[in-house]
Formats: structure tokens, sequence, C-alpha cells
């Protein structure tokens, strides 16, 4: 199974209707089976980006935009090859703090059976890996009742906003005990990727004035104990790196990975 995970930068930047050219045709090359994107676009009244990907790449959709004032939406989606028979969209906030962070769970009728796929987006400054950690233990929580053992693995993907020494990253990997009894995550790019895997990366135009470093901050991880080989991580490469007709697609580099079925 061939994930594909990309921050697509909403519509930030004053070129976004070109770089929504430039994520199209970067996604047509890929051909993955699933697709977990944040920073998705809708108007309430109008076009919805998921949708319009969804469309043009032949791929069903999971998408639960919610709107602001300005009628606009800012939220993650699931796009899959095969049918999505059941999504829901949870709520990530923490009191009165990340109140527009979601998590997008599908489950998805793949050809040889049923697999659970969360997309999310975490708290994004600094200083708030506190929000950050109460928000990893609700997506375990979410995740846990969809795990079985003898199935094919869950698999979570998505802008964590935290670096792989972070205790919100070692929550999930059980380097500090998990917050779901008898569930950890592999983190693909740490078992099959080579080189730094920086998707917050200087040498991206967009960021030529950011005040983050450079940081591995987005990931795909399959859940463990699993039955292996199936959903071991064979491969995955950083995406979105280069121009498209001039244009680089977003302010993250996205991830690839082909998972054994």
């Amino acid at each position: 199974m061939r994930v594909v995970t990309w921050n697509l930068w909403w519509r930030f930047g004053d070129n976004w209707q070109a770089r929504h050219d430039a994520i199209v045709a970067t996604l047509s090359e890929l051909d993955a089976d699933v697709v977990c994107c944040q920073e998705v676009w809708a108007e309430r009244d109008g076009p919805d980006q998921a949708q319009l990907l969804g469309e043009t790449l032949g791929m069903n959709v999971a998408h639960h935009p919610t709107f602001g004032r300005r009628g606009l939406s800012f939220s993650n989606a699931i796009l899959a090859r095969w049918p999505i028979s059941e999504s829901r969209s949870h709520s990530l906030a923490v009191g009165d703090q990340a109140a527009h962070r979601t998590a997008v769970t599908a489950r998805i009728d793949g050809p040889s059976g049923r697999r659970t796929v969360i997309c999310t987006h975490l708290e994004h400054r600094f200083h708030l890996s506190e929000v950050r950690q109460r928000q990893v233990a609700m997506l375990c929580e979410l995740a846990a009742p969809h795990l079985d053992p003898e199935g094919y693995p869950l698999v979570m993907a998505g802008d964590f906003n935290a670096v792989p020494g972070s205790d919100e990253i070692r929550l999930l990997t059980g380097e500090r005990p998990p917050p779901a009894q008898g569930l950890v995550w592999s983190d693909a790019w740490a078992q099959a990727g080579a080189g730094h895997g920086h998707t917050w990366d200087g040498q991206n135009p967009y960021l030529s004035e950011a005040m983050w470093p450079n940081r591995r901050i987005d990931y795909i991880f399959v859940s463990a104990p699993r039955p292996a080989p199936r959903g071991n991580i064979a491969s995955i490469r950083l995406v979105g790196t280069q121009a498209v007709g001039g244009v680089v697609p977003s302010d993250h580099y996205g991830l690839v990975a082909d998972l054994v079925d």
C-alpha cells in the first residue's frame, strides 16, 4: 500500500492557485493508494480542494470541513483509491488551546481487507509541547478500538509539529509509556528513510524568512504489534521537493511510503 502525507499550506502565499496545480501534478505522478492531506481549503459555497483532488486523481474522499466567518475551511482530508466505508472528524482541542486542530479517521475497504487510516495536524507553537502530548493521547485513544492484532495495522500520518526526540513523538514510539496500553507506533522514516528527512527545510523558497530551524515534523506511523511483515515499511522518501512549472507546491515537503501488504 502506497501512502502519502502532505501539508498543502492552505491558501497561504500569493500563488496558491498555481500551487494547487503543482500539488495535483506531483500527486498524479506518485499514484498513491492513500493520501493524507493537512491544511486543506474549502469554500462554504464553492470549491473544496479535497474534492477537486479526488475528482482529478480518481480517488474517494473523506473530508469534513468546518467553516469560519470568512466562509473558508482549514482542515484535514483522506483520499483513497478504494471505497471509504466510514469516516469521521475528531476535535483535538485541549481546553482553550488548538480549537481548530482535528483528526480524520477513515475505514478503507481495500482488495485484501479493511484498513483504518488516521490523518492529523497537531498544535504548531514551539512552546506547547504539553498540548501536543495531550493530542497524542487523544489520537491513541481514537486508534485503540480499531486495532486488530491479526488484521492490517493502523496507519496514522500527518503534520505533528514535533521533532523525533520530542516527548510527544516518544509517547508514540514506545520510548515513553504509551497512552494506550498495548499500542505503539513505528516511525516509517526511522525504519526505512535515508538522511535527515527534513520536511520543514530552509532550502524551500517559502521558508527564506522562517524562524524555525530545519526539522522533521511530518510522519507516517504504522501500529505495533502487527502481524509482520504486513504493514512493514519497504521504503519512504520525500516528495514535493521540486518545482513544477516553476512553482514549489507547498512550504512543507511531503512523504511517500510503500507498506507491505
